[in-house]
Formats: C-alpha cells, structure tokens, sequence
C-alpha cells in the first residue's frame, strides 16, 4: 500500500526510480562514502553528488541519525517504499486468479504442513482502480490436520526441508515449501504486497473483502466489510500511511555543494582519481586532498597552518592540498590553498563567487606555477564544475533560462601565481565540462578578478 511514484518527476535530473534507488542505496549503511561508490543509480560520483545534496535539502535523509535504521526520514521513507510501475488492472485480476489456481492446487496435491485457510483482498484492485501498483493480500493458514501427531508431521517437515535448495538456511527452508506452493517458483512484482498472515490487515484496519474460504470449498466472492472480523480497528502501533512528498522544483537556489563529494567523504580527504571520473583524466590526480575541520590529521605529514584557523565546513570554505607522498616524500612540491565560494540569484544570472587565497608550501618554500599549483586549479575546476552541474538541475527543473557566471578572485594568491591560476581554472572547467544538459539559454562564464 505504498505511494505511486510519478513518471515524468525528476529531482537534480535524476527520475524517481533512480533516487528511490539511490535512497535505498543510502538506507543500507548511512554513509556517504559508501554512496559515492555505488553505481546503481548514478553514471559518475559528480552526479551522485548532486542527487545527494537534493535529498539533504528536500530532507529525505538524515545524516545525523542515531542508527543507520533512521537515516531516511519519513518523506525518504515514502520514496523508498514507492512503486514505479502502474499495471491495468485486468492484468492484475489475472495474476490474483493464477494466485488463487495455486493455493486450491497446494491444499488440494501437494501436503503442505499449513494449508490456506482464508484470502483477504484489500487495497487498490478491491476497488477497482484502472491502474494498480501491487495486489495487496492477506494469506491466512492453519495447520493440515493430516499432521496431526509429531511422527507424521516430522517426517513431512524432513521431506520438504530435503526439496529446499542447499544455499538456503534451515529457518528458510522451512517455509521454503509454502511460499512456493502460494507464490510459484518466480513471486509476481504484482504480489509484493501479499502477505502470509492477517496481523498487518488487522492492526491497518482498513476494507477488505474475502476471496477465498477453504471451509466454503474455495473462492468465494464476499461483500467488502469495513474492517478484518478480527481487526478492533486501526492499531495505535501502525504509524500514518505514508504521503508523497511534495516534489514540485524548489524555488531557492541551491547552495554550493559540500566539496568533500570529491573524495567521497574519506576522513583523511584523499581523492582517488580513478574512482573519481568516468574517463581517464591526470587533474585532479593522486596526492590531491580535500581538507575540513572534520578531517582526520594524523594521515597527513604535512598540516597547513591555514586550517587551524577553522571554519572549513566543506560548502563555503575549504582546503584544498597537494603532496604526493610517494614520488615527493620530503614535500618539496606539496601546496595548498583556501577556497570560499558564494552563490547569488540574480535578475539575469547566478553567480557563483569564486575567493582563492591563503596559499601556501611547507618550510616556506616560495611559490611558483608548477604542477602542484595544477592540481590544485584541477580541484578547484572540479569542485566549480560541481555546482555548476547543480544549478542547472535546477534552472532545468525549474525552467528559468538563466547564465551561470563565475567570478575567480586570486586577489589574495602571490603575485607568482595570481593570474596563472584563474587562466589554468577556465582551461580545465572547459575540459571537465558538466555532465548536465543544460538549457540552451543557460550557460556559464568565468570572470577572473
């Protein structure tokens, strides 16, 4: 009895399929590591990225849960347990009597241990609806009085547990048998919400109609009564049915994305070029670190004095490092810089504010345009080509044409490198390229100051 996820909603480019996915992805351990790796629901990392910072600010998950078990809120939670497929409902009606034509065929050939006594129908088809997501059962069994004493019913109980595939633990095996008997050998997506026993329909409370009584001989066709006969009405333990969210586009424009997405959250801000891109690139290469206050320091051999500052909360402000610690042990080539970004929603615009400064290299080196200073550009390109990406989700859904500007400050990197790391930055945002389909009227500049 879930909600029905709509077709043609998406959510930061992503269909409802994928993000009831990428929400189930999420519920398994509540780590944004493991998220970033997956890939389920999201061709790169940048995109997952994106879709992840959607469901934080549409609330659908909950990073600070206690337990991995709370991590979707209840919006998350309706998503997750949604359906995508709508069938007509004379497919629905046929999968019900193919359903029915088993149990008769179970009770009747093949010695279950429990036959089926009773079938409640509640739900979308007891209504009639055209379209349905899944048939929503209630299978009641009792035990098969031709198993009445312990000799007999042990041996039938050893015979089925022996038909039961091997790979199958011995609690599975015992009910192995049953569920075939009632479900086939594949289970019917339309039957996922049929369920051995009455007890959900009870504590629901809700209409339901009987189409199947052993007592009577088998399929009958009741009349719908309001609520199971051993239902006292709505169980105050069953929570409120879950509601869809609303989905409509948000009309705020969003914030720049946590930058730690590049390295998938790690909590030493490693980034692995390989697990980072879809295709073989060099920049952002190995040695390049994405640092915050949260960030682990004892992997590091190199701290840069920037960061005991604080305030690197990954969105506005953070560190970004070079120190290849394989090839350049002593950090003759290590580097780092401070990134603040801003965005504003202006009449004709968005501008993402772009402030580099506070660079820096270990013993007071001076600083000079060399490959460290690349991969730090590279991260920065990366960490831009993020929001842009995100914004135009957003223009996308929201269908407003808008140009996206970025305006590079360097006012605060020495005169060695000022105007070389705005002009390396637009070299590799062109090559990076946001995976977006952007409208035709919205695009991006880069204005470095």
């Amino acid at each position: 009895m879930g909600v029905n996820l709509p077709r043609d909603t998406t959510l930061a480019g992503f269909r409802l399929t994928q993000v009831k996915q990428a929400l189930k992805v999420y519920a398994r351990t509540g780590q944004e590591e493991n998220f970033f790796e997956a890939k389920s629901f999201a061709p790169s990392r940048l995109e997952a990225a994106a879709l992840y910072e959607e469901m934080l600010e549409r609330k659908l998950i909950d990073p600070e849960a206690v337990s991995h078990e709370h991590h979707l809120t209840e919006a998350g939670l309706a998503i997750a347990g949604g359906k995508t497929r709508r069938s007509p409902l004379r497919t629905a009606r046929r999968v019900l009597d193919d359903l029915l034509a088993r149990i008769e065929h179970m009770n009747e050939q093949s010695a279950p241990l429990n036959l089926v006594e009773r079938v409640w129908l509640f739900g979308s088809v007891m209504r009639g609806q055209a379209t349905v997501g899944d048939i929503d059962l209630a299978i009641e069994t009792a035990h098969n009085p031709a198993f009445d004493d312990d000799a007999s019913h042990s041996t039938r109980l050893r015979e089925l547990v022996d038909q039961a595939p091997d790979h199958l633990l011995f609690l599975q095996k015992l009910y192995w048998h049953e569920e075939r008997g009632i479900f086939g050998k594949r289970r019917h997506p339309l039957l996922a919400g049929a369920h051995i026993g009455s007890g959900e329909l009870q504590r629901l409370g809700v209409p339901c109609q009987l189409i199947f009584d052993r007592s009577r001989g088998g399929r009958v066709d009741d009349e719908v009564i309001p609520r199971h006969p051993d239902s006292p009405g709505r169980s105050n333990e069953m929570s409120a049915p879950r509601e869809l969210p609303d989905l409509t586009p948000l009309s705020s424009v969003p914030r720049p994305m946590d930058a730690r997405w590049m390295s998938a959250h790690k909590i030493d801000g490693s980034i692995s070029p390989h697990r980072l891109f879809t295709e073989r690139r060099t920049v952002p290469g190995s040695g390049s670190y994405v640092m915050t206050d949260d960030t682990e320091l004892r992997w590091h051999d190199w701290c840069p004095a920037s960061l005991k500052t604080g305030g690197y909360d990954g969105v506005s402000k953070v560190l970004l490092k070079y120190q290849e610690t394989w090839s350049d042990p002593k950090g003759r080539d290590a580097a780092s810089m401070v990134l603040r970004r801003e965005i504003r929603d202006l009449e004709t615009e968005i501008e993402l504010r772009v402030e580099l400064s506070n660079f820096e290299r270990p013993r007071r080196l001076k600083p000079r345009p060399d490959r460290a200073l690349v991969h730090l550009c590279g991260m920065a390109a990366m960490i831009m080509c993020g929001d842009i990406h995100r914004q135009t989700m957003r223009l996308n859904e929201r269908q407003v044409h808008k140009m996206i500007v970025i305006d590079v400050d360097t006012s605060g990197l020495p005169d060695e490198i000022r105007e070389t790391a705005p002009v390396w930055i637009k070299s590799l945002l062109e090559e990076l390229a946001p995976p977006a389909s952007s409208n035709e009227d919205s695009h991006s500049e880069v204005e470095p100051t």
